[in-house]
């Protein structure tokens, strides 16, 4: 199971740090045991250097910031957002309007939701207010504070303009010396890559070498650039990242967790080991007390697990702890109650950001909700939301395609069908006679006979040695010619044959059957010397057979008659043949 979210959700993962002035102050251990997600020793910290120098703006902020690090979702709560805001609002009235409180506030009215173009009005001034104002860099910006705004966004939901603050950053970047820009604006340049989406993996991991290459011992860069590769399941890589991250610094506690959630569902032993490592190193924290749940579910102790969870539900809650409802859900799925298992993940999957949900926990919400008769739509929607999560995950669109035809093909729906196999076949991006048959079948299915006659075709020319064109050609044109009026279902039928003659023996009796289709077509359209040509087909490979021979005097009789009538003889109305082919297509 792939459950455990980046460590505990309620973890800040992205708390940078600054310019070279700050990685050479005290305060750069605090940074640090941010980076660590050491979010309680960081609040202590940065209180203890507030007290020892209440008027430094720099302080403030990074208090205020390790104010807003409590918490257990990722989200900090209004508690600790009003502390924050108060401690910036107060030394904003003592110290006016100094550049690290300005962006402090910034983080703060994002947080409450403030207008965005007022926010960066703020944070423009900051910057003004901070430009450098002697020296070699007089005139540019100050890259503390743009690295600071970096990391409030980084901070903040993917919903928000990263973009901003990529420009920002990069901006900065372009006008220093590479090597006067500390290892910190790099990480937060990173973290918003990956804010703005998956396929912004390549630019993160680019920016996090560059810090590695101002500052080769950094810990958190490794460990950043192997959380990249971890989405994309690139062992190898990842786990090279995680071990260069530990032997630099084994305290990163993030880590542990990272290789706990791999190795959760592939060997719970190192599992085990690194859940160990994590506590070891990691604040103490009651909360943790999840991670065990977690564990004992991986070893199939569903009890246990289902215990320590719903106790977990009891004291810290949900609504502080959104994964709490995805191990109840996991727990309650084992123990056959589908109705808890899916009222715990529906909760989870609607009520948390897209950037909080896991592939496995819409993997989860799928297998559960589909139990239920028709739960499609909801479904549906589950996978529509996964896939918009991160649209340049091709693998993981592909699977969640795969999910949605599926599940309507089970459930008869095949016009559904159609739509999720075009989005899968687009994704997967191979038209191999799977893609073919797929198509053309759901569309037959479907009783959608343009796009079957269309695919049947392109089928038959990617694959003329290959039966299943043909026979959805055929298939395709009893849609579109249920009378056999039009000469399409005529047409297909022809090609059809022109195949099928190539093995008679194998082929005997869909040539028999279609033989027989022609026969009727030629009979309403009065054609009976074909009709009789096509009898005699029949005849070949059923020799005598009563039904056929009756059929083509019949013809003959009819050929007669009309011959007669054209010389000008009274002569007899010719007589329909009502044969019926034996078996139809």
């Amino acid at each position: 199971m792939k459950k455990l979210a980046l460590l505990i959700m309620g973890v800040a993962f992205v708390a940078t740090g600054l310019q070279a002035q700050v990685a050479q102050s005290p305060l750069a251990e605090g940074v640090k045991l941010l980076n660590y997600e050491k979010n309680k020793s960081a609040l202590d910290f940065f209180k203890s250097a507030l007290d020892k120098n209440p008027s430094d703006a720099e302080t403030i902020f990074w208090y205020g910031q390790a104010l807003l690090a409590q918490n257990y979702n990722g989200v900090p709560t209004p508690e600790y957002i009003q502390k924050a805001k108060t401690i910036y609002q107060q030394a904003l009235q003592t110290k006016g309007n100094d550049a690290w409180l300005l962006v402090g506030m910034a983080h703060i009215q994002s947080l409450e939701g403030g207008d965005a173009a007022l926010i960066k009005n703020n944070l423009e001034l900051a910057i003004t207010a901070s430009n450098i104002e002697k020296g070699r860099n007089k005139g540019k910006h100050n890259p503390d504070i743009i690295s600071a705004i970096g990391r409030v966004y980084a901070e903040l939901p993917m919903s928000f303009d990263h973009h901003y603050a990529i420009d920002k950053l990069k901006e900065v970047a372009s006008t220093y010396d590479e090597l006067t820009i500390n290892a910190n604006l790099y990480l937060n340049l990173g973290i918003n890559y990956l804010k703005l989406g998956g396929e912004n993996g390549g630019e993160a991991v680019s920016a996090f070498t560059k810090a590695i290459d101002r500052d080769p011992k950094n810990a958190y860069a490794y460990y950043r650039i192997g959380k990249v590769y971890q989405t994309q399941s690139n062992k190898e890589v990842f786990e090279e990242n995680f071990n260069k991250a530990i032997a630099i610094d084994p305290s990163i506690a993030p880590v542990y967790v990272a290789m706990y959630t791999y190795y959760a569902t592939v060997d719970t032993s190192k599992a085990r080991k690194n859940l160990d490592l994590f506590l070891q190193y990691a604040d103490k924290d009651p909360a943790f007390e999840y991670l065990y749940a977690d564990y004992l579910f991986q070893v199939a102790q569903y009890d246990a697990s289902l215990a320590k969870a719903k106790n977990l539900e009891a004291t810290i809650g949900i609504t502080t702890y959104p994964r709490i409802a995805v191990l109840l859900a996991y727990n309650y799925d084992r123990k056959r109650d589908s109705v808890a298992a899916k009222s715990y993940i529906e909760q989870f999957i609607s009520n948390n950001p897209v950037d909080k949900i896991m592939p496995s926990d819409y993997d989860l919400a799928v297998q559960v909700i589909s139990k239920f008769p028709g739960t499609q739509a909801s479904v549906a929607s589950i996978l529509e939301k996964a896939i918009a999560a991160d649209p340049s995950n091709k693998k993981n669109a592909q699977k969640l395609y795969k999910l949605g035809y599926e599940m309507f093909e089970k459930a008869n729906m095949y016009s559904d069908a159609s739509k999720w196999y075009a989005n899968y076949a687009a994704v997967r991006g191979v038209k191999d006679e799977t893609y073919y048959y797929k198509t053309a079948s759901i569309a037959i299915n479907a009783k959608d006979g343009p796009t079957a006659a269309a695919t049947a075709k392109e089928y038959i020319a990617a694959f003329p040695d290959k039966s299943n064109g043909y026979l959805y050609n055929v298939k395709a044109a009893r849609l579109l010619d249920t009378a056999n009026s039009l000469g399409i279902l005529f047409e297909a039928v022809n090609i059809q044959n022109a195949y099928l003659v190539k093995d008679t023996e194998k082929n005997k009796q869909t040539l028999v059957n279609n033989y027989y289709t022609l026969i009727g077509y030629y009979n309403e359209t009065k054609a009976y010397d074909n009709a009789v040509l096509m009898c005699d087909k029949v005849l070949e490979l059923v020799p005598n057979d009563p039904t056929t021979l009756g059929a083509k005097a019949q013809f003959e009789k009819n050929i007669k008659i009309l011959k007669e009538r054209a010389n000008g003889k009274p002569a007899a109305k010719p007589a329909a043949d009502d044969t019926t082919s034996p078996k139809k297509n």
